[in-house]
This record gives structure tokens, sequence and C-alpha cells, in this order.
């Protein structure tokens, strides 16, 4: 009787240490998947996100949209900081290279209206538009 009370006992002590091996594992895996995907996103979202983008994009782009493009750079600027994702953060430069809005940027300088500008956006390594310039 007494070697199947202890039989019991080492029984359970190895479930219980399995369980907590697992639970380490698990907690492991999703710790990592986080700062992966805020690495990594898939081809989805970074298509998601640079749509929102290009159709500002090109040779004669009237100044009324260069400004609904810089209030977007702004709004998408805050949200990522305020989220922690920075690796989304757009920066804006106009002709001269001065930064018209910035990773931290709350305000912008507005274009002038009835003008039309040249507008390109430069892909990070991700595949993410992160620099604006316009011209």
């Amino acid at each position: 009787m007494e070697n199947a009370s202890k039989a019991l006992i080492l029984a359970g002590a190895i479930l219980i240490a399995i369980m907590l091996v697992s639970l380490g594992v698990l907690l492991f895996n999703n710790v990592g998947g986080a700062a992966k995907k805020a690495v990594d996103m898939d081809e989805q979202e970074i298509s998601n996100f640079n749509s929102k983008i290009t159709p500002y994009l090109g040779e004669s782009v009237p100044g009324s949209q260069v400004n609904a493009l810089l209030q977007y750079c702004v709004s998408v600027n805050i949200s990522a900081n305020k989220s922690g994702e920075t690796y989304k953060a757009i920066t804006v430069y106009d002709k001269s290279g001065a930064a018209i809005v910035s990773s931290s940027s709350k305000n912008y300088t507005k274009v002038i209206t009835g003008t039309y500008y040249k507008v390109n956006g430069t892909n990070d390594s991700n595949g993410l538009i992160t620099t604006i310039n316009i011209e």
C-alpha cells in the first residue's frame, strides 16, 4: 500500500511538472509572436496600409489632396505612437528636404490649394511607405 501511494504522488508531481513546462512554452510563444508581429507584417497588412496612401501619389496632385494626405499622415503617426507601432510612422518632406510631418508631429503646414504637386513615396525594407516627398 505504501508503494502505491508513493507511485501516485510521483505521478502527480510529473503531471504538475509537465503542465508548468507547457505553460512556460505557451507564454514564450505568445510573447515572441507579438514581438515578431511588430516587425513582420504580412503582405495583406502592408498592402492595406499602403493602399490608403497610393491614391495621393503622382505627378500632378492637387493641393487639396496633398493637404488631405498630410492630415492622414499626422493621424497615422499619432496612432502609431500611441500603440507603440513606430515602424508605421510616416515622414513627409518638402522640395527643400525639410520635414513637414515627422513621426512626432501633431501639426503640419498646409500646402497651397489650386497648385499641383509631384508626390512620391518611398518604401522601407518591409515594403511600407514610410517617406513621402512633395515637390
